[in-house]
């Protein structure tokens, strides 16, 4: 009887409506059922609905991780590399642990003819003690953070124009009277401080005095930035040359172990991205001969690379990658050859482009209602076809 009331109730209500509200109903794309639409809960339903919760949870996650980390907004594309006019910066940190500095030089050749010898600019020989640590812990003067440049030529102790500081930092400012004097040897600084009457320095903390650091210490480190122009060259650490050639005593005892602490190419300040991360492949190479006489030879493909963060192409930040490959062999003696540590180079013409992308977050919400409602339609259905198959059984 309670149902026939209710159904009675349910037609009075329905032909009491507005005409107008039963056209708009018309259009309704979900049909609501009858209130004595009879259901039913089973615990087939119940497994396939826990299904659903975990396997929407799990792709939920995915998602809200992959938009916070960017996980699919890399791409890379090829072009080719139009920048040829470019200077290239070569950043390298290499140790030489049995060769003093004062016999060992940084040549530049490359392949349209130009060489230069003993290159000083920007690079900074620091004499290594037997135990690997640095024998000099002063401050260069006109020298900032790793890389930067000695911007005025009275800074740079290889310099016609060098003027070098008579007093270390920390007595500097109180011999300000001083300031227009040069001292430009260790001699000259010691006699500086002897002359205002105050105790001498350490010589490990006076930048003239690191001649004198190499000379009773084994090894030696470069470190700095070396300008090149954008041709296939060579980079050699050999024996120190002089007028006509080398001498035979500093041929003989140059010993072509070394550690590369560092080697990048490029804009350091660039931040680099990659789907795979950023390599280097030197970084913490090291080489240690036995022997020597050996010639070390390192052939790098560079290639230029371009990174793009956001939406605003005008944001293009370049620098270069590259690959490495090695070689070495025992130095015939008298045939031209000597030892040494050189790494060749060549660029590539193509040029790869990288992007990080992020999709936006409108995007992100329509993929997430896409996820819950495929997985609702697709699991509704596997729902049906358990309880189909279960009749039979």
């Amino acid at each position: 009887m309670s149902n026939l009331r209710r159904r009675s109730l349910l037609v009075i209500k329905e032909n009491n409506e507005r005409p107008l509200l039963k056209k708009v109903a018309a259009v309704d794309l979900f049909p609501k059922p009858k209130e004595d639409y009879s259901r039913s809960q089973t615990y087939r339903g119940a497994l396939v609905s826990l299904v659903t919760v975990v396997v929407i949870g799990l792709l939920v996650f995915w998602e809200v991780y992959s938009y916070i980390f960017g996980r699919d907004a890399y791409t890379t594309e090829l072009s080719v590399d139009t920048s040829l006019s470019k200077e290239v910066e070569f950043n390298l940190d290499i140790t030489f642990p049995r060769v003093p500095c004062h016999e060992v030089s940084l040549d530049v050749l490359d392949v349209t003819g130009t060489v230069n010898l003993n290159v000083t600019r920007n690079i900074f020989k620091t004499p290594v003690d037997a135990q690997g640590n640095f024998a000099f812990i002063g401050t260069r003067q006109g020298v900032g953070e790793y890389g930067s440049f000695r911007e005025q030529s009275k800074d740079d102790p290889n310099s016609p124009q060098f003027c070098g500081r008579c007093f270390i930092s920390e007595h500097q400012v109180s011999m300000s009277e001083n300031k227009n004097r040069c001292c430009n040897t260790c001699n000259d600084v010691l006699n500086a401080y002897d002359q205002q009457g105050l105790p001498r320095p350490q010589k490990n903390e006076v930048e003239q005095c690191i001649y004198d650091l190499s000379r009773i210490n084994p090894g030696c480190n470069y470190k700095g930035t070396l300008i090149v122009k954008k041709f296939g060259g060579r980079l050699v650490f050999a024996p120190k040359r002089v007028p006509g050639g080398f001498l035979i005593r500093d041929v003989m005892q140059f010993d072509s172990s070394h550690i590369i602490n560092k080697l990048s190419i490029g804009d350091e300040r660039v931040t680099r991205f990659s789907r795979r991360g950023v390599q280097h492949p030197l970084n913490g190479h090291e080489f240690d001969t036995q022997r020597r006489f050996t010639e070390i030879r390192y052939f790098l493909k560079v290639v230029p690379t371009m990174y793009l963060s956001g939406k605003n192409s005008a944001s293009f930040n370049a620098t270069y990658e590259y690959s490495v490959q090695w070689s070495h062999r025992l130095t015939p003696i008298g045939f031209g050859h000597f030892p040494s540590v050189s790494l060749g180079f060549d660029f590539h013409p193509m040029q790869v482009n990288n992007y990080f992308r992020r999709s936006s977050f409108p995007h992100f919400l329509v993929q997430l209602c896409g996820i819950v409602g495929g997985l609702f339609v697709v699991l509704g259905l596997i729902d049906g076809l358990v309880v189909w198959v279960g009749k039979f059984f």
